[in-house]
């Protein structure tokens, strides 16, 4: 839960930044605002109303009770475009509430032997402050309208509570059990407090070029289970609900809101096309790249397409689907290391001249090559190790020595070393076994001179049988290590 309200308050703040450098002067679409000559700013207030679903609740109690739970609220506004803003809250509310029907099957937390029974309430007062971001959703479609306007917010807020759990007496009179703002069991003798996140939805009614009215409703999540008074371990995620109804007084001098667009300049632009300058189906406010040459592929944000990645855009690169450098137009810089007129990037043999015909290695290359590879495998078959062991048997050190002097004949040539075992036993354990003894074969060539980049090794287990595995010889015989070309 903690990194919930961690990951949330960081995305929040990266998308309010993001979302403050708006800097479009205007948003074409049928109709427009001006963002330099309208207001952004705006202070609001009302009332509201609480209600708590927990341990305990406000409505559908137990007792046949509804708890009225009014308070009153105030924020500040501010719209960075129609579409978005921030905005910060301040709330105050009386808070109170019942038992909820079957509730008194489990028990309470910091209350000697006690389950939540139909005679118990809770009651405090909540001050708090959230900060919400702004989602314009009628805007979302149209930049903006004439007398009605839907948002969502969506914020992060924090508030202290001094909830306390009351047991109501047969004589009528309310018996204190915990008070969760003085609260020694915890440690604490100041009033108890949270984070909250919440998810609100808001209609405004336009009354005047300056006066809105708003009715809000909204989920709230409470990260700790103390605010109804009632700690329990059958219900720790907190819940309630906040509906309020209030005015809206735009501030500055103009005479046009960012959410709301002036009748006079609505009918003056009715019918303004989007602006698409290079035609690329990109609209400019939208286009990275607004002046793009005719034709040429674009991205959905207006970029230039680059298929290789290389930045440089496929209509200026002489290589579009190869990764090249500027300096060279888009293209690679091809390197012929060995002068046979072969390129490396086509050259076999890169550091040895040779024939197109032999891709690029000597004629005889590839003879001496498969002789020495021929002599390679068949001593590879003399690798022994210890039983259950990757570790080498040291009367197989001078066969690794012999190949690895046949590998140093052959400088362009890699090798993939193959570890095998028979089918006896677990398939995990002989896949593991495989992998490591191939593994100590290599760590033992690299020490010798063999380059690490040439050699790569990889276990089997038993999924590679040469021999039948239902003789104890031909066991013996799967045991074993195979040296390969990785070309081949």
């Amino acid at each position: 839960m903690r990194r919930i309200f961690l990951l949330t308050v960081l995305t929040f703040l990266i998308t309010a930044k993001s979302y403050a450098q708006f800097t479009t002067n205007e948003i074409t679409y049928a109709r427009t605002i001006n963002l330099e000559n309208s207001n952004s700013w705006a202070v609001g207030g009302g009332f509201s109303n609480f209600i708590m679903h927990g341990d305990m609740r406000s409505i559908g109690t137990s007792d046949d009770t509804n708890y009225l739970n009014f308070g009153v609220f105030a924020y500040v506004d501010k719209m960075f475009n129609p579409l978005l803003g921030l905005e910060f809250k301040a709330t105050y509310s009386k808070i109170s509430g019942g038992a909820q029907y079957f509730s008194d099957v489990y028990e309470l937390l910091y209350v000697d032997n006690t389950v939540i029974r139909d005679n118990m309430r809770f009651e405090g007062k909540a001050l708090g402050a959230e900060l919400n971001l702004i989602l314009n959703f009628t805007n979302l479609y149209q930049t903006s309208t004439r007398n009605w306007n839907a948002a969502g917010y969506f914020g992060v807020g924090y508030h202290q509570y001094d909830s306390a759990l009351y047991e109501i007496n047969s004589t009528g009179e309310d018996n204190l059990l915990v008070d969760f703002g003085h609260n020694e069991a915890r440690n604490s003798v100041s009033k108890a407090s949270s984070i909250y996140l919440s998810g609100q939805f808001g209609l405004k009614r336009r009354i005047s070029k300056r006066v809105d009215l708003e009715f809000r409703t909204g989920i709230y999540f409470n990260y700790e289970d103390h605010l109804d008074a009632a700690i329990s371990n059958k219900q720790d995620w907190e819940t309630f609900f906040v509906t309020s109804i209030g005015a809206v007084v735009k501030l500055g001098k103009k005479k046009v809101f960012a959410i709301w667009g002036d009748d006079k300049q609505a009918n003056t632009n009715s019918g303004t096309r989007i602006k698409d300058t290079d035609k690329d189906g990109v609209m400019d406010q939208l286009d990275v790249e607004p002046n793009t040459p005719a034709g040429v592929l674009v991205y959905g944000n207006g970029k230039a397409i680059d298929s290789d990645q290389d930045g440089l855009p496929d209509y200026q690169d002489k290589c579009p689907l190869i990764y090249g450098a500027f300096s060279n137009e888009g293209c690679p810089v091809l390197i012929d290391t060995d002068k046979d007129g072969i390129t490396d990037d086509k050259d076999a043999c890169p550091n040895t001249p040779g024939v197109i015909e032999n891709n690029g290695c000597p004629k005889q290359a590839t003879t001496i090559n498969n002789n020495i590879n021929q002599q390679i495998n068949l001593l590879a078959a003399s690798i022994n190790f210890n039983t259950n062991s990757d570790k080498i048997k040291p009367v197989s050190y001078t066969t690794i020595d012999e190949i690895i002097t046949l590998m140093k004949k052959i400088p362009d040539v890699k090798f993939l070393i193959e570890g095998h075992t028979d089918d006896v036993g677990n398939d995990n354990y002989n896949l593991d076994l495989s992998k490591r003894r191939a593994a100590s074969v290599v760590k033992y060539m690299i020490e010798q001179g063999i380059p690490k980049e040439r050699l790569e090794s990889k276990g089997f287990g038993k999924s590679r049988p040469k021999f039948s595995n239902d003789t104890e010889g031909g066991r013996q015989l799967n045991r074993r290590v195979e040296i390969k070309t990785l070309d081949s």
